[in-house]
Protein backbone atom coordinates (compact mmCIF):
# COMPACT_ATOMS: atom_id res chain seq x y z
CA UNK A 1 0.00 0.00 0.00
CA UNK A 2 2.75 2.43 -0.87
CA UNK A 3 0.20 4.66 -2.67
CA UNK A 4 -1.57 5.62 0.56
CA UNK A 5 -0.68 9.01 1.99
CA UNK A 6 -1.77 9.86 5.53
CA UNK A 7 -2.33 13.55 6.16
CA UNK A 8 -1.44 14.95 9.57
CA UNK A 9 -4.37 15.53 11.94
CA UNK A 10 -3.05 18.94 13.06
CA UNK A 11 -4.85 18.70 16.40
CA UNK A 12 -8.31 18.56 14.86
CA UNK A 13 -10.94 15.99 15.74
CA UNK A 14 -14.10 14.91 13.99
CA UNK A 15 -17.32 15.38 15.96
CA UNK A 16 -20.65 13.77 15.13
CA UNK A 17 -23.49 16.05 16.26
CA UNK A 18 -27.04 14.78 16.73
CA UNK A 19 -29.99 17.18 16.91
CA UNK A 20 -33.68 16.80 17.59
CA UNK A 21 -35.96 19.43 16.11
CA UNK A 22 -39.66 20.13 16.55
CA UNK A 23 -42.21 20.28 13.72
CA UNK A 24 -41.16 23.86 12.91
CA UNK A 25 -37.49 22.88 12.57
CA UNK A 26 -36.43 24.52 15.83
CA UNK A 27 -33.74 22.57 17.66
CA UNK A 28 -34.94 21.05 20.93
CA UNK A 29 -31.70 19.26 21.78
CA UNK A 30 -28.22 18.85 20.36
CA UNK A 31 -25.19 16.85 21.41
CA UNK A 32 -22.76 14.04 20.64
CA UNK A 33 -24.64 11.22 22.38
CA UNK A 34 -26.96 9.20 20.10
CA UNK A 35 -28.74 7.59 23.07
CA UNK A 36 -29.62 11.01 24.48
CA UNK A 37 -30.87 12.04 21.03
CA UNK A 38 -33.26 9.05 21.04
CA UNK A 39 -34.47 9.92 24.55
CA UNK A 40 -35.18 13.50 23.52
CA UNK A 41 -36.87 12.35 20.31
CA UNK A 42 -39.09 9.93 22.22
CA UNK A 43 -40.29 12.75 24.47
CA UNK A 44 -40.73 15.34 21.71
CA UNK A 45 -43.92 16.31 19.91
CA UNK A 46 -45.22 14.14 17.07
CA UNK A 47 -43.57 15.14 13.82
CA UNK A 48 -40.20 15.94 15.40
CA UNK A 49 -37.06 14.92 13.52
CA UNK A 50 -33.59 13.60 14.26
CA UNK A 51 -30.62 15.09 12.40
CA UNK A 52 -26.93 14.20 12.21
CA UNK A 53 -24.01 16.32 11.03
CA UNK A 54 -20.23 16.09 11.17
CA UNK A 55 -17.87 18.79 12.38
CA UNK A 56 -14.10 19.20 12.35
CA UNK A 57 -13.02 20.94 15.54
CA UNK A 58 -9.92 22.11 17.32
CA UNK A 59 -9.48 24.09 20.53
CA UNK A 60 -10.56 27.38 18.96
CA UNK A 61 -12.83 26.70 16.02
CA UNK A 62 -15.31 24.26 14.49
CA UNK A 63 -16.14 23.81 10.82
CA UNK A 64 -19.11 21.84 9.51
CA UNK A 65 -17.91 19.02 7.24
CA UNK A 66 -21.23 17.26 6.57
CA UNK A 67 -24.46 19.21 6.24
CA UNK A 68 -27.24 18.13 8.64
CA UNK A 69 -28.99 15.05 7.30
CA UNK A 70 -32.36 13.89 8.59
CA UNK A 71 -32.14 10.32 9.87
CA UNK A 72 -35.62 9.97 11.42
CA UNK A 73 -36.85 7.39 8.85
CA UNK A 74 -33.73 5.27 9.37
CA UNK A 75 -34.08 5.40 13.16
CA UNK A 76 -37.80 4.51 13.06
CA UNK A 77 -37.22 1.67 10.59
CA UNK A 78 -34.48 0.25 12.83
CA UNK A 79 -36.68 0.45 15.93
CA UNK A 80 -39.55 -1.25 14.06
CA UNK A 81 -37.26 -4.00 12.81
CA UNK A 82 -35.91 -4.63 16.32
CA UNK A 83 -39.40 -4.76 17.81
CA UNK A 84 -40.50 -7.29 15.19
CA UNK A 85 -37.38 -9.36 15.72
CA UNK A 86 -37.73 -9.34 19.48
CA UNK A 87 -41.48 -9.98 19.45
CA UNK A 88 -42.45 -6.46 20.58
CA UNK A 89 -40.54 -6.98 23.81
CA UNK A 90 -42.86 -9.74 25.02
CA UNK A 91 -41.40 -12.89 26.52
Amino acid sequence: MSNVIELPNRGKMMVILYEVSDTQGIAIWGGENPVEALKWYRNSPTGSKIWVSQWEADEEDAKQVLEPMEITPIVLATITDCMERWGNGKS
